[in-house]
């Protein structure tokens, strides 16, 4: 198994750290407007995150694939993330993990243990552009949600009301040109200040995927509102993947060493 192969066939880790934090709330696109800065604020205080998470992917047949996996996610004083991504199940793919250590660049720097090659790769972003293990989840997703995307534009528009909830509307523009997407947009609740839905429109403008949290399942925790349950839907090939959030502590206790890529391949 090479490691190209490897890393699309089990990135769908990297993807999962994307959606811990979307479900926190903590990486709302930040821009000038003082009212969203405010939402942003109030759901960033917290530094790191544990999650047990399950992913489950959906096509017309039935269900395809469901993984489990433990998330380890922490933010610097200077707002940079770090993720791990940890696979307890299937038996198949236990033991594989992926670190997401967000730069300055585009682009995270990010890691690939595979168990069956006994060895940790560094990965580039370019690679995991393509579906990853079977789901509705993208590299290009991942990075709207980790806000690595520098070069991207974001602005409020008008707002609107969605499921009787006034919310913000943020539109984003990807900076880069291989971008599939002409724009994204973000639908967040002003009052619980938590993403409802996510919008990722091509280029005729036709909402190709959305991201929608599931509204039973908006639960306090703490002082935030987090979202247990969240569902991409990709709108072209009908299929949809979801994510089910369990065990999620705030401001938790993650050794250092847990983001060290000589130790991926360890279990915390």
């Amino acid at each position: 198994m090479t490691l190209l192969n490897a890393t699309v066939k089990y990135g769908i880790g990297i993807c999962a750290a994307a959606f811990a934090a979307v479900s926190h709330g903590a990486d709302i696109p930040g821009i000038g407007d003082p009212d969203v800065q405010a939402c942003i604020d109030k759901t960033s205080a917290s530094r790191s995150i544990t999650q047990h998470i399950t992913l489950s992917s959906y096509d017309d047949s039935g269900l395809i694939e469901e993984s489990v996996a433990d998330i380890y996610l922490q933010r610097s004083t200077e707002e940079k993330s770090r993720a791990v991504i940890r696979l307890s199940g299937p038996p198949s793919r236990k033991g594989l993990a992926v670190l997401m250590v967000e730069r300055d660049e585009l682009e995270p720097t990010m890691y690939l243990y595979v168990p069956d090659l006994r060895r940790t790769r560094k990965v580039t972003g370019k690679q995991l552009a393509s579906s990853m293990m079977g789901t509705d989840f993208s590299y290009e997703e991942f990075s709207h949600f980790q806000r690595s995307a520098a070069e991207s534009e974001t602005k409020r528009i008008e707002d609107q009301t969605l499921d009787g909830a006034t919310t913000y509307v943020l539109e984003t523009k990807p900076g880069s040109a291989d971008s599939p997407y002409t724009r994204i947009l973000t639908f967040v609740d002003q009052q619980r200040c938590v993403p409802l839905k996510t919008q990722f429109l091509g280029a005729d403008d036709a909402v190709t995927k959305e991201l929608i949290a599931t509204p039973d399942s908006i639960r306090e925790v703490g002082e935030f509102h987090v979202p247990h349950q969240v569902i991409m839907f990709d709108r072209v090939k009908n299929t949809r993947t979801e994510l089910a959030i369990a065990d999620l502590v705030l401001d938790a206790d993650i050794n250092e060493s847990t983001f060290s890529p000589k130790r991926l391949g360890m279990a915390p």
